[in-house]
């Protein structure tokens, strides 16, 4: 396989880094700058957070997701707590034992529907606060967008929060395409944010283009005392925090979020529009964001391996997953289509 042409719809961890990133990336790599955060670097992209989401909030840096979920969870729990997240949350399937091992709380799944809890399921869920033989309900974790790329209204963000509140809960937000929601909202990040009231959210920088790098932010600052040093236990204090926070910096700079996530969105809407016309495949989930899930035989999945990096993502549905990354174009679909086109009429 020539991989220099072979097309990526696979991750966006597939790809390399976007170019403004990498220019923070090589401004922030001159002389010495102080560590472990204490940087002016550090200071910056902080303040740039608080001023975009319109909040005197609380951020930290961490390395990856797994990590920024983790430290998150755990800033605003104990151990005798429970965590309610939809049945294929991130953080309940593919975080390993992380959070039982970090974290320590119950997980509690909800049943979804293409990657969404509702408010009502959340409500019935929630059981026996204040019984001593039963974990205490303490936190909702979302993911915003989805895994399956949908996203979650204000209103249904409202809604899950006033449940939240009702039950002396918190409301946590997995954000690891967080921009690409912004986008499909049509809204600022304060107005999906702020402004519904959650308490923490996990910033994704990873996916948005960066080299490395997420954002924890905490809105409820009642127990800012121990954040910091849950953030060292967790093994997520960056020695150089100036390269982390130099990206988000270059990332809230000039909207370049909005234009970013603007196009994986488009992509990933485009290609809806084109996939349509293969009698072979049929879209399974709405395409709301820059994910696309259709359901393909595994034969057609096989003779496509060949051109193109995707996957499986439900091998029992036949559902594979594609996903749109800052440095795909639409000559790449164009070219997906027609080998898939071909296959398709070659298997028939």
């Amino acid at each position: 396989m020539d991989h220099s042409e072979t097309i990526n719809f696979a991750s966006e961890n597939y790809a390399g880094v976007q170019s403004d990133m990498m220019q923070a990336l090589l401004d922030a790599n001159k002389g010495h700058a102080r560590s472990y955060g204490n940087d002016e670097y550090t200071l910056e992209a902080a303040n740039l957070i608080r001023e975009s989401f319109g909040a005197d909030a609380e951020v930290y840096f961490t390395f990856n997701g797994t990590g920024a979920n983790n430290f998150g969870l755990a800033s605003i729990t104990n151990k005798y707590h429970s965590i309610f997240c939809s049945d294929v949350a991130h953080l309940y399937v593919d975080e390993s034992t992380a959070p039982e091992t970090f974290v320590g709380c119950r997980i509690f799944v909800i049943p979804s529907e293409s990657g969404k809890i509702t408010a009502e399921e959340l409500r019935v869920s929630i059981k026996r606060s204040g019984d001593i033989h039963h974990p205490q309900p303490k936190v909702v974790s979302l993911t915003q967008p989805t895994e399956y790329g949908t996203v979650y209204t204000i209103d249904e963000l409202k809604a899950i929060k006033a449940i939240c509140v009702d039950n002396n809960m918190l409301l946590h937000v997995d954000g690891a395409r967080y921009f690409n929601a912004a986008i499909s909202l049509g809204t600022t990040l304060k107005e999906m944010t702020t402004d519904v009231g959650i308490d923490v959210l996990t910033l994704g920088g990873t996916k948005a283009g960066m080299m490395f790098g997420e954002a924890v932010i905490f809105f409820n600052k009642d127990q800012s005392e121990g954040y910091k040093y849950n953030l060292k236990r967790s093994m997520q204090l960056a020695s150089k925090n100036r390269f982390i926070a130099a990206q988000f910096t270059a990332m809230l700079t000039d909207n370049i979020w909005h234009r970013l996530a603007t196009h994986t969105n488009n992509l990933a809407k485009e290609f809806e529009r084109r996939i349509v016309e293969v009698p072979s495949v049929k879209v399974v989930h709405p395409v709301e964001t820059n994910a696309v899930f259709i359901k393909m035989s595994p034969a057609l999945h096989e003779k496509m391996q060949q051109h193109a990096h995707f996957y499986y993502w439900n091998d029992l549905k036949e559902e594979v997953r594609l996903v749109f990354s800052f440095d795909n174009t639409i000559e790449e679909i164009d070219r997906f289509i027609k080998q898939l086109d071909q296959y398709s009429s070659d298997l028939n």
